[in-house]
């Protein structure tokens, strides 16, 4: 069983690396112009889908689907993500962004269809060799005789080993912070997880493992 675990370990580290050195990505919401982003990310909370077109270099408009893992829920919405403002200097680059979803979330226990909406505004700033950001969030969920508000925010800073010429395999070591104040599970107010983000080309992949021993994993692929 302990040489299963540690093949499947290894097959799952070849998998993530070979993903990306086939694949300079940035997480960034917006892509060039006339494209198509696919983001999926799974994490202690839930697994999401997010698939957008970008018409131009501020703007991107798409779907945006999630499993909640704990209440079984499911949303449907759709996503518009701008860009509010880009600084680039001559060894760093800024860059604020707001994001609205719209959409319905379905309710497990009372098997019903509810309205759920989110704003979000993210700040990140980096260089080739440091990286930081913050984002905030604010959830709506009209449910049944009860209209809830919750706020997230999120906060990620990050350095780069080795400084990669363009088009070769980027590395970054990351430390995310995370901070639910109202979610029911005490557990979850405060959430640190380190992390490793590779990307190449037009692929990106995270992993890490956060403090409440759940695993992490994001990717994105650009077309």
């Amino acid at each position: 069983m302990i040489i299963l675990k540690k093949s499947f370990f290894r097959l799952l580290l070849a998998i993530i690396l070979t993903q990306a050195t086939i694949c300079i990505l940035e997480a960034r919401p917006i892509s060039y112009p006339n494209s198509w982003t696919v983001m999926q990310q799974y994490n202690w909370e839930k697994t999401t889908v997010h698939i957008h077109y970008s018409p131009n270099a501020k703007n991107s408009i798409g779907f945006l689907g999630a499993y909640y893992e704990k209440e079984k829920d499911r949303l449907y919405s759709l996503q518009w993500n701008h860009l509010i403002f880009r600084k680039n200097q001559k060894k760093s680059q800024s860059n604020l962004y707001s994001k609205i979803h719209l959409g319905r979330l379905n309710k497990e226990i009372s098997q019903t269809n509810v309205f759920h909406s989110a704003f979000n505004l993210s700040y990140d700033w980096e260089t080739r060799k440091h990286f930081l950001l913050y984002a905030a969030e604010v959830e709506y969920t009209d449910d049944i005789g009860l209209k809830s508000t919750t706020f997230h925010q999120k906060a990620r800073i990050g350095i780069a080993p080795y400084v990669a010429p363009y088009g070769k395999l980027h590395t970054w070591v990351m430390l995310q912070f995370e901070h639910h104040p109202d979610d029911s599970d005490s557990d979850n107010h405060f959430i640190l997880t380190p992390m490793l983000r590779f990307f190449k080309g037009d692929y990106l992949c995270e992993i890490g493992l956060n403090s409440n021993n759940q695993i992490l994993f994001n990717s994105i692929i650009r077309f």
